[in-house]
């Protein structure tokens, strides 16, 4: 078959092969969107409604609750936990354990003061604070008489002073509780009576209420220390238990200290850290503090109840369950989903992989026919071009030694003519000589045969080699030119290295078509520290993508047809390059001529050469 119409058949087959695998990947991609967008459908479906079931859950309970919001908000006895109110810009719910800086117990030792009958603390400017030390006073006094109605008639008075005058809680709690102490250590008063003063609160005579101690310390907590607030609220327990009145929710109100939540600024229903749910109101905000777990669990309890769910499905919330709730979006999961997915994908991922390596197969045939064709033609083309070449460049300075003999023979060596002969003969003899070691050459490098055998050896001295090897047997004036640090002393292979120069060289002078033909060579440092070498020439220069391949072995260049040569010179210089981890390259080239960089590693620099 010929060669045109093996590209043509392998352009064909390529381009049905490509347009049957497109169609078939059409149609398993369709087929696995669409199998995954019935899955992915009913989910979504599934968890919109989980959000809304949420925000209406989450709503309800706030609604539900909204008694006790208010209820806590104004009675400080309350349970206040879970609740959430912010009124005016300020957070009222949940209660927070505010106290006044400092280690200092004022207000135990007012009290101390007051409850001892022996003291008698000196009066102020201050008239209702006065009037309430002429009520103590005349208190102790009916204590002292032990007069029953006299000591009922004075409390009666400390209470009416106290709606009357009002004093600041730092002060006034003091009292009161100094007083009641005296009151049950001496004067047994009803039950009633304390039931009323230190819990539920005593009736004004105005239709209004004298609001108990438990419920003025909580209301009043911001105004004491820590240790003043814990004094009073033991006092108030202390009188408290044995009358039986009730201290369980004050005790539970004194432990109740809340977080701070940021949620004056809330517009929207939303889900803010710590799971407080919060709804925005006319004056604040209002909520409650509903635990991310249990609210889950409700809520898919509740959509197993209306069979939106099954048993084995749950609903699942995002890390941080954190902002307006009609953006939260919640996850439904099911092993169900979850197989079906993956039955989707492994069915995509069978049928793709069975296209791509039916498409590869198929396509690898034609490129291995190809390869082998291209192959077989280059082989057999180098192995003609070879033959050829070397047929002819061994027997051209064959034919020319001998026509040389003969012409000696025939007219002796004293005939004038004769003279140049020799030196001819010379050349001819060379250049073969030079061929021949160059495929040997080339043969044993490229057989791992030849191993550089590193030694100190003289860069001048190698440069002096490869210049006598080559400027006296060039057959044409040729001008060798040296530069840089030529006096080194490198850890090379000199043989492998001079052998390098001489065919950059001879490759200079076979294809230069100027006289004098210059050969420069730049010997300089990197900036890493290692060495380049260049080998610069006056010839022709070459085409660009003739320079990425003049390393081939046996490639010469189209222009070179008229050039004898065997394409084994560069290959060989490349070779001798990675023996020493260097490298050589096309620096340069153009009309004006062509520069060869070879590049060492630093360790070639021999630093201590012998003397």
């Amino acid at each position: 078959m010929s060669r045109r119409w093996l590209v043509l058949l392998s352009i064909l087959g390529i381009g049905a092969t490509a347009l049957g695998l497109w169609g078939l990947h059409r149609t398993f991609v369709a087929e696995h969107f669409a199998a995954r967008a019935a899955v992915t459908t009913r989910r979504a479906a599934v968890e919109e409604y989980a959000q809304a079931a949420m925000a209406q859950a989450l709503a309800a309970r706030t609604r539900a609750n909204s008694a006790n919001i208010d209820r806590a908000a104004t009675d400080p006895l309350w349970p206040g936990e879970g609740l959430l109110l912010w009124q005016r810009g300020q957070q009222i719910l949940p209660r927070q354990a505010a106290a006044v800086a400092g280690d200092r117990a004022p207000a135990a030792v007012l009290y101390t003061e007051l409850v001892d009958p022996a003291a008698n603390p000196a009066p102020t400017a201050d008239a209702p604070w006065n009037t309430r030390l002429r009520v103590r006073r005349a208190f102790f006094d009916a204590l002292t008489a032990k007069d029953a109605d006299a000591i009922a008639q004075a409390f009666r008075s400390i209470l009416s002073a106290n709606v009357r005058f009002v004093l600041p809680a730092e002060r006034d709690l003091p009292f009161m509780l100094a007083m009641l102490t005296r009151f049950v250590e001496a004067g047994r008063p009803d039950p009633g009576l304390l039931r009323m003063v230190l819990h539920a609160g005593v009736p004004d005579g105005q239709g209004g209420q004298l609001e108990s101690l438990q419920r003025r310390l909580l209301r009043r907590r911001d105004a004491f220390t820590k240790a003043d607030f814990g004094f009073l609220a033991d006092r108030i327990v202390a009188l408290a238990t044995p009358a039986s009145v009730p201290v369980d929710a004050f005790k539970a109100r004194v432990a109740e200290a809340g977080p701070a939540v940021a949620a004056g600024e809330i517009v929207v229903p939303s889900l803010l850290p710590g799971g407080w749910y919060v709804l925005p109101t006319a004056e604040g905000a209002r909520g409650i503090r509903a635990a991310t777990a249990p609210l889950l669990q409700s809520l898919t309890a509740r959509m197993r109840g209306r069979s939106l769910l099954g048993s084995d499905y749950s609903v699942t919330a995002p890390d941080g369950l954190v902002g307006p709730v009609h953006q939260i979006r919640l996850n439904v999961a099911s092993p169900e989903w979850a197989r079906a997915l993956k039955a989707a994908d492994d069915a995509w991922f069978q049928k793709a992989l069975l296209l791509w390596v039916t498409g590869a197969l198929a396509l690898g045939l034609i490129a291995l026919v190809l390869v082998d064709q291209a192959r077989r033609r280059r082989f057999l083309a180098l192995k003609s071009d070879f033959v050829s070449t070397v047929s002819h460049e061994l027997r051209t300075p064959l034919a020319s030694i001998r026509l040389m003999g003969e012409t000696l023979e025939r007219r002796f060596k004293d005939a004038p003519r004769a003279k140049d002969y020799p030196s001819r003969i010379v050349r001819a003899a060379d250049g073969m000589a030079f061929l021949v070691e160059n495929i040997l050459s080339f043969n044993r490098l490229d057989k791992g045969r030849w191993v550089a055998r590193v030694a100190s050896t003289s860069l001048d001295d190698v440069l002096q080699a490869a210049r006598d090897k080559v400027v006296p047997h060039a057959g044409k004036p040729v001008t060798w030119a040296q530069t840089g640090q030529t006096d080194l002393t490198l850890r090379v292979d000199g043989e492998l290295l001079e052998l390098l120069l001489v065919n950059l060289a001879r490759n200079a002078v076979q294809y230069a078509q100027r006289s004098p033909v210059e050969v420069t060579i730049g010997v300089e440092r990197t900036a890493k520290g290692g060495l380049q070498i260049t080998v610069a020439d006056n010839g022709p220069g070459m085409a660009p993508d003739i320079a990425k391949r003049v390393f081939t072995a046996f490639f010469r260049a189209p222009s070179s047809a008229g050039t004898r040569g065997s394409g084994l010179g560069l290959a060989i210089c490349q070779k001798i390059m990675t023996l020493h981890r260097g490298s050589i390259t096309v620096a340069q080239t153009g009309p004006d001529g062509t520069t060869f960089a070879l590049r060492f590693p630093k360790e070639v620099i021999d630093p201590c050469p012998a003397s």
